[in-house]
């Protein structure tokens, strides 16, 4: 046997006053003189016994009251078997699955109404001085307390769907870190859910020996589902006067074929382009639509379909923000690079600007291109460095016939200047460089020669990617990531008598773009509970934090907004709930639902109790129909004694009252 409340043991030491009230209650005799006592002396005894006798066993009775009364409070259980219950404190972790998906409609109401009455099922089966914990799927920072068994009650009726939705093993992990910095003995944890198998992630389940994990499915109801997946844009950066490509992927996850299903693009609240679609069962379409970008600033857009019963994916919402044109800066060792002069000759939307040195700001500059430069100042090197960490696009092109060449700051070292002739072997047509430039390649396309080049390029604080490599295993065009920036790197100076991709159509796509993709673009769109950091694009007085707000509806906010390094990241905490285009000062931010709940598919409780057999410490409940409060006590808590405590302790009180009622009248002599 063992006690779950054993702190109750304590009041044990109630005892102690029925004991003191009965050692200091003495009579006292008074002594009367009669001629002839014999008969009254053995009258006096008898009498003096039978008192002895019923104080003697009041005592007891009053001991047994007490000592039954808190043995009931300790809760004292003789367990299973297969129960883990252990002496000490018992905490209670419910998660209620309040997921879209769980929206399904069930044989008493909604999954969500079901998950709820289920919850209030499961805590009969614990003490009342026991603590619970209520976690929904937006795993906030206010459901990481305990509740009382009244306040968890009251907390289940502020249940409600959420736009939320995260994995089981984040759930599961969220509620044993709770749970362990309780202390407390038994820790048992509940997952309510419909087990939808996007989010069944049974094989990263964390393991802990001292928790009991038990899933409690509840059956969904498949249905089909047509919705957009997935967004794509076909560059990284728009200018006023161009077009935008919007590919968007269409999953149908029923068991018909979707036929002729209409979508709408809305550009700025006005409809932009019309498409229809055939989608198969259980498969994907891919639509492409396109608009023109005629002004400058943000443009906020969306994509929708209509579908039913299932809603909150028909929509997908991007915003975009259109330059008027951006700013490239040549550092030249000598004279200009006539190359780079014709390609940038007149063009209002790449303003080429040349200097021998950096200016004093770098701010309105997006691309900097390196000539064949000399040694930088360790200033301007520092200065350039800063400028790559924080989203600046670097062209760094080598002097040629240098033992070592080296870009300070930033790591790049050249080395093996060779004057034998390559030839490029492939092309990584796949780079953003080349987006949307190639609509076929083939093995059989010129690739250029080089007669002069160094066949070493060495990045000390960031990886190289080779766009256009050689047949000697050498790279000519490298890219590195550094910071929020880029560096391209050419192994060989853009001079005809080194290499001649400067007379070749390739080298056009490769430059122009170089510089037209330069300048930091905002992510289009962005995932509602995600919790990943988002780079902003303004200035911000984090004095008087910005509010974020949506555009269609009242609803807003005040976010996370923090500086790291010159830039501005907005942190969210799961705060908005609903998909849209949101401003925040002067920028606009666009979110969606996770796609996951978008597959209405559902595992059995035979499947999830299969995917958990050797695991240690979890179980499955099966929603028969059969009260959960009961399910668990005859296979959790084994055979509880508080109750027959109860009735001993009370079959006490009932005897010393009986007894004081029988003697009330009877005076001891």
């Amino acid at each position: 046997m063992i006690f779950t409340n054993p702190a109750f043991l304590w009041g044990l030491l109630a005892v102690l006053i029925p004991i003191a009230v009965h050692l200091l209650n003495f009579h006292r005799y008074r002594t009367v003189y009669f001629s002839n006592v014999a008969r009254l002396q053995e009258l006096h005894t008898e009498s003096r016994r039978t008192s002895n006798l019923r104080r003697w066993l009041l005592l007891a009775l009053r001991i047994l009251a007490i000592v039954f009364l808190v043995l009931a409070f300790a809760h004292p259980v003789i367990p299973n078997r297969e129960s883990t219950t252990r002496s000490g404190n018992t905490v209670v972790s419910v998660f209620i699955d309040n997921t879209f998906s769980m929206e399904s409609a069930s044989q008493q109401g909604s999954l969500i109404d079901e998950g709820v009455r289920k919850a209030r099922e499961l805590v009969t089966a614990y003490g009342v001085g026991d603590r619970y914990q209520l976690l929904t799927a937006d795993l906030s920072g206010v459901q990481m307390r305990w509740l009382s068994r009244d306040e968890f009650l009251d907390a289940l009726d502020a249940v409600k769907p959420s736009a939320a939705s995260p994995l089981l093993s984040d759930v599961v992990r969220r509620q044993l870190s709770f749970m362990a910095s309780s202390g407390a003995a038994n820790r048992h944890a509940y997952i309510i859910s419909d087990f939808q198998r996007s989010a069944a992630d049974f094989d990263a389940l964390p393991a802990d020996s001292l928790s009991d994990i038990t899933f409690v499915p509840l059956q969904g109801t498949e249905a089909d589902n047509l919705f957009i997946d997935t967004l794509v844009l076909d560059a990284p950066a728009y200018f006023k006067g161009g077009s935008v490509a919007v590919e968007v992927t269409v999953h149908n996850s029923g068991s018909h074929d979707a036929e002729k299903v209409p979508l709408k693009l809305l550009v700025g609240g006005h409809e932009r382009a019309l498409a229809t679609v055939d989608v198969p069962a259980g498969g994907a379409a891919k639509v492409p639509l396109r608009f023109a970008t005629d002004s400058a600033g943000w443009l906020d857009g969306s994509v929708t379909i209509e579908d039913y019963p299932v809603t909150f994916d028909d929509s997908y919402h991007f915003a975009l923000l259109v330059g008027e044109s951006t700013t490239m800066l040549e550092l030249t060792g000598g004279t200009p690079n006539e190359w780079l002069a014709r390609l940038f000759a007149d063009d209002s939307t790449v303003i080429r600007r040349t200097a021998q040195h950096l200016p004093s700001t770098l701010a309105d500059i997006s691309f900097i291109v390196l000539d064949e430069v000399n040694d930088l100042p360790s200033g301007e090197a520092q200065q350039l460095a800063a400028w790559v960490n924080d989203g600046g696009t670097l062209l760094f092109i080598p002097k040629p016939g240098q033992p070592r060449v080296e870009l300070p700051g930033i790591g790049i070292t050249l080395s093996g200047w060779s004057a034998n002739t390559v030839r490029a072997k492939a092309v990584d047509y796949g780079n953003s460089l080349y987006r949307g430039v190639f609509s076929a390649t083939s093995d059989e396309m010129e690739l250029p020669l080089v007669h002069a080049h160094y066949q070493s390029i060495a990045a000390l604080l960031s990886p190289l990617t080779s766009i256009i490599s050689l047949a000697d295993g050498s790279s000519l065009l490298s890219v590195s990531p550094t910071g929020a920036g880029r560096v391209y790197i050419f192994s060989a100076p853009l001079r005809d008598e080194c290499t001649d991709l400067v007379n070749q159509a390739l080298f056009v796509p490769t430059l122009y773009n170089m510089a037209l993709y330069s300048r930091p673009q905002p992510v289009p769109c962005h995932t509602l509970g995600s919790g990943d950091p988002i780079v902003l694009q303004g200035t911000y007085d984090l004095n008087t934090p910005p509010q974020l707000s949506a555009l269609h509806s009242p609803l807003s906010t005040l976010p996370d907004v923090r500086r790291v390094g010159d830039r501005y990241m907005l942190v969210p905490h799961g705060e908005l709930t609903e998909a849209g285009i949101y401003s925040l000062g002067d920028e606009h931010l666009a979110f969606n639902h996770p796609r996951r709940e978008s597959l209405m598919e559902f595992l059995t409780p035979g499947e999830v109790a299969d995917a958990i057999e050797d695991r240690d410490g979890y179980s499955v409940v099966a929603n028969a129909g059969r009260h959960l409060g009961d399910t668990l006590r005859a296979r959790e808590g084994g055979h509880s004694l508080w109750w027959l405590c109860i009735l001993i302790a009370l079959a006490a009180l009932a005897a010393e009252t009986a007894i004081l009622k029988l003697t009330a009248n009877r005076k001891p002599l």
